[in-house]
C-alpha cells in the first residue's frame, strides 16, 4: 500500500510538501520512482518534473538513500536491503488553471497527477493521503474519507480525483437517482443557489436521461472563481475541475460560460472516463498516448455539452445558436481545415499542444471541429433513419461496451453505426475526420434535415475582407493577429507578429501597407483588393422561415432528445 503526506511547505512560498512511502523489495537493488510526464484530459507532455525541487530517499529509520535522476521524471533509489523506502520532495504549486496545483495561505487546490510519485509495484495498490492543513479549511473532493484519511482503490483513482481545500468556501447539493451532485465555490462570497441549482438539476436530468445512471456514486464540481478573467474546466473520475473568472461577473456576463463548461465536464464522466479508445486503456503516464480519436472524447463531448442545455430549457435556441456561432467562428478562421484532418490533429496535440509557437494554420481544434462533425454525424443518423436514431443512440451502445469493459476504436464506430442504420458510414469518415475538410457545403446540407441553414456574413472589417488581413490597436497602426493563405497580404510576406507602420486605401482597389518585421527591417508594398476572396467572413445557424412540417417535426426530435 503506498502512502501520502500532502502540506504546504513553510520553507517554500507556493510550495507543496510531499512524502510519499512505498513498500519496496529489499533483495532489489533499486527502486524506481516515477512522476507522470502528462495528465489525462490535456493531451500534451505536462514535464511536471521541472516544479520538483529538494528531493531526498529514506528508510523506515530516517537514514538517508543514495538516489539518481535516470530520465525527466524517474529517480532510481538504491533500497537494496530494505522494506520501505520514504520520498520526500517539493513542489512548486502556483499553476491558476483547472488542471494544475496552487497553494497559497487561503487555497490548497491539488491535482494529484501533477504532483504525486509513484512505483511499478505502488501503482495497482491501494493508497491512502493525509491532508496537513492548519486552520478553519473545508475540503471537498471526490476520495473517500476515512479515519482521517482519504482513500483511493489505485493510483489511477488516486491522481483522478483532484482536491480542493479553501477557507472560503460556498457548498451545496443536490440528489437525483440516488447520486448526490455538490457543488462547490472557493472564491466567491455569495452564490445565488436557487438558480443555480435549478438549471444544474435540468440540464443534469436531461443527461441521465439520455445515458442512463451515471457511472460513479457521488460528483463534485470544483469551482476555482478568480479575480481576474479566466476559462477552463478538466474532466476526473467522478468529479471535475472548473476555474473560472472574474469573479465579479460570474453569475451575470459569465454565467452561461459556467453553465456550459459544468455540462461539458459531467458529460465527460461518460464519455473518455468510462467510454475510452483504446489508446487509453489503460493511460500510460510516461509517454505520449496517441488517438485519433479526439473527435469523439472532445468533440462529441463539444457538441453535447451544449445541447443538452438546449433540451433542458436552461438554453432557448437563441442562446444555443449563440454558442454554435462560435464553434462556426473558430472554424471558417482557422484555414487549417485546408491543410489537416481531424485524425491529424488529434494526433498532433502531442505536437504542437494547445497554442503557443506553431506554424500559422497547420490544423484544426478537436473540440470547435469536433463539435461541428458531431453536428453533422447527428444529424446524418437521424435523416438515414427518419428520426429513429441519433448520436443518442450510439453513444448508449458505445456505454453498454463500456459497461462491459469493452474500449472502442474506429472501425467499432463504423461497426455500431452500420447496426444503428443499416449503412455504412466509411465514406462520411473520410470525408470528416480522415482528410481536410471546409465545412460549408457539408453543414449546410446536413442542417436542411432540421429545417435550418447557414447565413454568410462579410468581415466589416475593409482590411480583413479584402486583403485578408486581421489586426488589433497597437503601435503606429497596429499589430499582424492573423493573415488568411493565398490573401493579398500573404502574397506580399506579412505574418503575425508583424508591427504595422500605415494602412492607406489610395482608392477602392489598391491599398499601401508600410510594416516592420520581428528583424526591425522596413518593407512597404501596394496591395491589390481581393472582393472573390471573402477572407474573414463569418456564418451563423439560423432557422429556416420556410422549413416544412417534416422539417419542423425533425427540428423538435433534434432539439427535444426524442
Amino acid at each position: 500500500m503506498a502512502h501520502y503526506h500532502l502540506a504546504p511547505d513553510p520553507q517554500r512560498p507556493r510550495h507543496l510538501r510531499v512524502l510519499a512511502i512505498f513498500e519496496c523489495d529489499p533483495r532489489a537493488e533499486f527502486t524506481d520512482v516515477w512522476l507522470p510526464d502528462w495528465r489525462p484530459g490535456r493531451y500534451e507532455l505536462g514535464n511536471f518534473a521541472r516544479n520538483v525541487v529538494g528531493v531526498s530517499a529514506q528508510n523506515s529509520d530516517g537514514d538517508e538513500l543514495h538516489l539518481h535522476k535516470v530520465t525527466r521524471s524517474c529517480w532510481r533509489v538504491h533500497s537494496k536491503g530494505h522494506e520501505r523506502l520514504h520520498f520526500h520532495y517539493s513542489y512548486f504549486a502556483n499553476q491558476t488553471d483547472a488542471g494544475g496545483c496552487y497553494v497559497d495561505e487561503s487555497l490548497f487546490y491539488v491535482n494529484p497527477v501533477h504532483c504525486c510519485v509513484y512505483t511499478a509495484a505502488s501503482r495497482p495498490q491501494p493508497c491512502s493521503l493525509l491532508l496537513e492543513l492548519e486552520g478553519d479549511f473545508e475540503i471537498a473532493t471526490g476520495m473517500r474519507l476515512n479515519a482521517g484519511l482519504y482513500e483511493a482503490a489505485d493510483f489511477d483513482e488516486l491522481v483522478d480525483m483532484p482536491i480542493l481545500a479553501s477557507r472560503q468556501m460556498q457548498h451545496n447539493s443536490f440528489e437525483m437517482d440516488g447520486i448526490r451532485h455538490h457543488l462547490w465555490f472557493h472564491g466567491v462570497k455569495e452564490v445565488p443557489w436557487e438558480r443555480v441549482l435549478n438549471d444544474f438539476k435540468a440540464f443534469t436530468r436531461v443527461q441521465l436521461d439520455t445515458m442512463g445512471a451515471l457511472p460513479v456514486n457521488e460528483y463534485h464540481y470544483l469551482f476555482l472563481i478568480f479575480p481576474f478573467a479566466w476559462y477552463h474546466g478538466v474532466e476526473h473520475r467522478n468529479s471535475t475541475v472548473l476555474a473560472l473568472g472574474p469573479a465579479d461577473n460570474l453569475f451575470t456576463g459569465l454565467y452561461s460560460e459556467l453553465l456550459g463548461v459544468s455540462s461539458h465536464e459531467l458529460f465527460h464522466t461518460w464519455n473518455v472516463k468510462y467510454i475510452q479508445p483504446e489508446a487509453f486503456a489503460p493511460y500510460d503516464y510516461q509517454r505520449e498516448n496517441y488517438s485519433p480519436l479526439g473527435y469523439v472524447y472532445e468533440g462529441f463531448t463539444t457538441y453535447y455539452g451544449d445541447l443538452f442545455l438546449l433540451r433542458s430549457g436552461v438554453f432557448n435556441w437563441e442562446a444555443y445558436a449563440e454558442e454554435v456561432d462560435v464553434y462556426l467562428k473558430r472554424h471558417f478562421d482557422n484555414y487549417g481545415r485546408y491543410n489537416h484532418s481531424l485524425h491529424t490533429s488529434s494526433i498532433d496535440t502531442w505536437v504542437d499542444g494547445y497554442g503557443g509557437q506553431a506554424a500559422p494554420h497547420r490544423r484544426v481544434s478537436i473540440y470547435a471541429e469536433g463539435m461541428l462533425s458531431a453536428l453533422c454525424l447527428d444529424l446524418e443518423i437521424r435523416r438515414r433513419t427518419q428520426n429513429a436514431h441519433s448520436l443518442d443512440t450510439l453513444m448508449r451502445r458505445l456505454y453498454a461496451d463500456a459497461v462491459n469493459g469493452l474500449p472502442y476504436d474506429e472501425a467499432r464506430l463504423l461497426e455500431l453505426l452500420y447496426e444503428i442504420t443499416d449503412s455504412s458510414f466509411e465514406a462520411f469518415f473520410e470525408q470528416h475526420y480522415q482528410r481536410p475538410l471546409s465545412r460549408e457545403a457539408v453543414l449546410a446540407e446536413a442542417l436542411q434535415w432540421v429545417g435550418c441553414g447557414l447565413r454568410l456574413t462579410p468581415s466589416d472589417n475593409r482590411e480583413e475582407r479584402l486583403l485578408g488581413l486581421r489586426s488589433k490597436a497597437g503601435g503606429e497602426a497596429g499589430m499582424v493577429v492573423m493573415v488568411a493563405p493565398g490573401s493579398p497580404a500573404n502574397g506580399v510576406g506579412l505574418v503575425a507578429e508583424d508591427a504595422l507602420l500605415e494602412i492607406s486605401w489610395t482608392d477602392e482597389q489598391h491599398c499601401l501597407l508600410r510594416w516592420r518585421d520581428k528583424m526591425l527591417h522596413e518593407h512597404q508594398a501596394v496591395l491589390e483588393a481581393d472582393a472573390a476572396g471573402g477572407w474573414f467572413a463569418t456564418y451563423h445557424i439560423e432557422r429556416l422561415k420556410d422549413a416544412s412540417k417534416e422539417q419542423q417535426q425533425a427540428f423538435d426530435l433534434w432539439t427535444k432528445g426524442v
